[in-house]
């Protein structure tokens, strides 16, 4: 059998938008990897949230993709169901006809649109990310199969699809779980960044085609220097504590786990003399905006006057400057772990799913993870105390395991080449 030619169109896809800045960073650092893997290879963006209708990152053209039709063309609920039950199996059928029988079924034109990028396309790469999940409720119903419907339609156009350094699960139900299993284990290759989703896919079945890779957030660099002490007057001999915390729970619980930490960042000031600086790691204006929720918890602290939250809406290279610049960091966003870790800048980590513990423990420091549904004042004070009197010691273990850590991620490319060129 010859050798594949190499691509010359690749499509990107399950981005979610540039509003969260992991999001954009994952969707950066997969942008480098095909220009140096593919560099003949044109790559268009396929995304939840466009930013216009000629919209660029980095260079790359963005277009919407099926899930922003499904969750942004209707504002009824009811309206949302009837458009994925119509789409999913309209777009599936479009492209078993086209395959079979080289024509094009109707579609409406947002449809056609997206199906003809799919189909015109060499390879289809599914962002890194930890998305392929679900949560309980009767609306997060349809996120499971949204997810999987351009993977199944990819798979009968014959494109080699790989999901790029992932996370999977949790499941909520039985059956979500055997519907990503079916598909996945059809797809060339489903890279996975920690243990337990490999284990996890391992017993759905999913082994001949997973691959263990790294967080390709790990490769993140940031662009100059951000002069964070000047910018908010905070004198350079005053310990910098970093914080993102995000909406997540049900209104009791996440009203605790935020009183729980402005507790604890009151213990530091009031022991520690630390100034607090709350960092929206997403900032999405419908919905998901962690700017909400930092001056929630800053209005909690009795020592507000100590903490400063950012407003603005830095990108992924801009946020990365500021962790930079931090001594510590409690963290519940997953990215803002990351691009504090590859700083050398210690983290306490809220956990939120199992990607933060299975990144965490990846690197010998499993000791320093909390799992959000579990926290109290006490423990968490207690525990970012000892982070903070322990923070040499943290740093320089970083300054040891971070560097191969993020060399494992650079290969991730080589990993990709190597399942397109040599399909199992």
């Amino acid at each position: 059998m010859s050798r594949p030619t190499p691509p010359t169109r690749i499509v990107i896809s399950h981005v979610y938008s540039r509003a969260n800045k992991g999001d954009a960073a994952l969707t950066s650092v997969l942008i480098q990897d095909l220009r140096r893997t593919f560099p003949d290879a044109a790559v268009t963006i396929l995304t939840l949230a466009p930013s216009g209708p000629r919209a660029v990152f980095e260079g790359v053209p963005e277009k919407a993709g099926f899930m922003h039709y499904a969750l942004e063309k209707h504002p009824s609920a009811w309206r949302k169901l009837a458009y994925v039950a119509w789409m999913i199996p309209a777009t599936l059928l479009w492209a078993v006809w086209l395959r079979r029988a080289g024509r094009n079924l109707p579609l409406p034109a947002e449809m056609r649109a997206v199906a003809q990028t799919y189909a015109s396309a060499d390879m289809a790469v599914a962002v890194g990310g930890g998305y392929l999940r679900s949560r309980k409720g009767l609306a997060n119903r349809l996120n499971v199969p949204l997810l999987l419907h351009p993977l199944v339609l990819c798979r009968i156009l014959g494109k080699p699809t790989i999901l790029y350094s992932q996370s999977v699960g949790p499941f909520m139900y039985a059956y979500e779980g055997w519907m990503a299993a079916a598909v996945l284990k059809r797809l060339t290759c489903v890279m996975l960044r920690e243990d337990i989703s490999l284990t996890l896919l391992a017993k759905l079945g999913v082994r001949h085609n997973t691959e263990r890779t790294v967080d390709s957030g790990f490769l993140l660099k940031a662009r100059g220097s951000v002069a964070v002490r000047k910018q908010y007057h905070i004198p350079d001999n005053v310990l910098l504590v970093g914080v993102t915390v995000r909406s997540w729970l049900d209104s009791q619980a996440q009203t605790a786990y935020e009183k729980a930490v402005a507790a604890a960042l009151d213990g530091v000031v009031a022991t520690c003399g630390a100034h607090v600086l709350f960092i929206p790691q997403v900032t999405a204006h419908r919905g998901d905006d962690d700017r909400e929720a930092s001056k929630r918890v800053r209005n909690y602290m009795r020592h507000a006057r100590a903490a400063s939250v950012i407003t603005g809406e830095p990108d992924h290279t801009g946020i990365k400057a500021i962790y930079d610049k931090l001594d510590v960091l409690l963290g519940t966003r997953f990215h803002s772990v990351i691009f504090s870790l590859t700083s050398h800048v210690p983290v306490l980590a809220i956990e939120y799913e199992h990607k933060t513990s299975g990144i965490m423990h990846d690197l010998g420091l499993g000791e320093w993870v909390v799992k959000i549904e579990e926290i109290n004042a006490a423990a968490l004070t207690r525990k970012l105390r000892q982070l903070i009197q322990n923070r040499g010691k943290y740093r320089l273990r970083l300054q040891k395991v971070v560097p191969p850590y993020v060399e494992r991620a650079r290969q991730t490319a080589e990993v990709l080449a190597d399942y397109y060129y040599n399909r199992r």
